[in-house]
């Protein structure tokens, strides 16, 4: 991928009509396999482990007063 610089009112149409391009030159199994490496990048980014062992359940019970 090459890094562009888009200029002109209309820079931000023409970057999302380049990465629209972009994501339909893949095929649908290279999509998939890209946006599962984004998940895995951002559980890194936020230091976890993407196999969800250290993933935590919080469970929160309230209880409410009919008075």
């Amino acid at each position: 991928m090459v890094a562009r610089k888009f200029q002109g009112p209309d820079r931000f149409d023409q970057m999302k009509a380049e990465e629209y391009r972009y994501w339909q030159s893949m095929s649908p199994t290279e999509r998939i396999l890209a946006g599962h490496q984004m998940s895995i990048e951002a559980y890194a980014a936020y230091g976890s482990a993407a196999d969800g062992q250290q993933l935590k359940r919080v469970a929160v019970r309230s209880e409410r007063s009919w008075s």
